[in-house]
């Protein structure tokens, strides 16, 4: 099998941070230094920004995510909120802002089973939020166990567990005891910073990466 790039038309104005597909693959995201998501389809061999939704964040968007349902699109930006687009009937609208960090987030990330949303900052914490019946987001826990700038979070494919990565050389992973969220594990080993990670299919295995320049399984 061969690879092949497509055309991509129309595009963003400044950097590119982030892209995230759809859970059908039907639809790409992406968004960054112009503060707008722009979703892209494709018609015929070329993919086309069909639409763009502007007006939520002031600042850079450092990430995005699509709920599992795809009808919701989360944002990580460099203005201290998140914010959440929602798909209703025919359009996208804003459906809230999400505020409480005091400096950049930068990454956010659903649950598989989209009953959390979980955030993390330049200021060291990450924030678990329950997402409420009616559209409404409850913060059900502030998490401040690391040293430094949290890069990433991210959810175990089949377990309400959270992994997250971060400037401090050290990746954390919480549970939710008696209604709390807690850090159960703290893993060393990186000599710098943990850029990002990810789950394999299954959940047994993560994998990170790290400004020492190596991975860890």
């Amino acid at each position: 099998k061969q690879w092949y790039q497509r055309r991509v038309r129309g595009g963003h104005v400044g950097q590119v941070w982030t892209v995230d597909w759809s859970p059908t693959s039907k639809t790409l995201a992406s968004a960054g230094q112009d503060k707008t998501i722009r979703l892209w389809r494709q018609e015929g061999t070329n993919w086309v920004n069909f639409l763009t939704l502007e007006g939520g964040n002031t600042r850079t968007i450092r990430q995005i995510s699509w709920s599992p349902c795809g009808r919701k699109i989360a944002t990580a930006s460099f203005d201290s909120t998140t914010c959440i687009w929602e798909y209703r009937g025919e359009e996208w609208e804003l459906d809230t802002t999400l505020e409480g960090h005091e400096n950049e987030v930068k990454s956010v990330s659903w649950s598989r089973d989209g009953d959390y949303l979980a955030s993390c900052s330049r200021d060291k914490s990450v924030w678990i939020w329950d997402v409420m019946e009616g559209g409404e987001y409850e913060c059900a826990s502030v998490l401040q166990v690391h040293t430094q700038d949290v890069k990433r979070v991210v959810w175990h494919p089949d377990e309400p567990t959270l992994v997250s990565a971060s400037y401090d050389d050290t990746v954390k992973v919480f549970r939710e005891f008696s209604d709390d969220w807690e850090c159960v594990q703290s893993l060393v080993g990186h000599s710098s910073t943990v850029w990002s990670l990810s789950f394999n299919k299954s959940g047994d295995k993560f994998v990170t990466c790290s400004d020492d320049r190596t991975l860890r399984v």
